[in-house]
């Protein structure tokens, strides 16, 4: 028996063009001969576009698994995109930072082991919001200095053995403009019991933001005027 030929899946012809028995094709042009219906069977051109319709066809170069990818540098929300913003979050160059010896809106960070931040609780509500990081602060080093995130909190003292909620807040202006616009995370810990006990750091999930930012700390506590003493680490993007 001549060796079939496959046009199409599912349409077999022999050598000399005619369809092979049993072939999807010759069931279904039986079952239109035996209907009446011969005229509703489609030809392969008409199953297929022409050859010219198929130069849209992307080669396998252009395929996902093998095309170039611009990252972060990309189209936001492109899959090329967010696969570098993932890269870039778990495989990156990460810093900690203490206070300056009166940290402000403009500086704020030390490269310190021996003094931390201390933000100080409201009564069953948010203290006052502290600077974290300053317009002329570089929280992460170049290249990797455009944009970032605070990732980790580590908290080291506090003055109750209950649960604190953390805020951390980012904007250009007041950290009250900041908060009402949304632009804030917040986590919690505990100290002395708990999962999370003094000295073990906090993971933060929060968005990248420019480098120039300003940012702030509060701390929620049952107990009005609660120190937390903290550091706080970054991770820095190409963009």
């Amino acid at each position: 028996m001549p060796t079939p030929i496959w046009p199409i899946e599912g349409v077999a012809l022999n050598s000399a063009g005619d369809l092979v028995a049993n072939s999807l094709g010759d069931v279904v042009q039986s079952i239109a001969t035996e209907t009446g219906d011969v005229a509703s069977i489609k030809a392969v051109t008409d199953v297929l576009p022409d050859n010219g319709a198929l130069t849209s066809i992307s080669a396998e170069t252009d395929k996902i698994d093998s095309a170039a990818a611009d990252g972060l540098a990309g189209t936001a929300d492109s899959l090329a995109y967010a696969m570098g913003e993932l890269e870039r979050h778990f495989h990156n160059r990460g810093r900690f930072w203490g206070a300056t010896g009166a940290p402000d809106e403009t500086n704020a960070i030390a490269a310190t082991v021996t003094v931390p931040f201390v933000a100080v609780s409201g009564a069953n509500a948010w203290g006052t919001a502290i600077p974290i990081c300053g317009t002329a602060d570089a929280p992460v080093p170049t290249p990797d200095n455009v944009k970032f995130d605070a990732h980790l909190v580590l908290v080291t003292d506090t003055d109750h053995a209950t649960p604190y909620r953390i805020r951390l807040i980012w904007g250009s202006g007041t950290s009250a403009d900041a908060i009402t616009a949304g632009q804030w995370t917040e986590t919690m810990f505990i100290t002395a019991t708990g999962p999370f006990s003094s000295g073990v750091p906090v993971e933060v999930i929060m968005r990248r933001v420019n480098v120039g930012l300003k940012m702030w700390a509060q701390v929620w506590n049952n107990t009005n005027g609660s120190n937390v003493d903290f550091f706080w680490g970054a991770h820095g993007y190409l963009a």
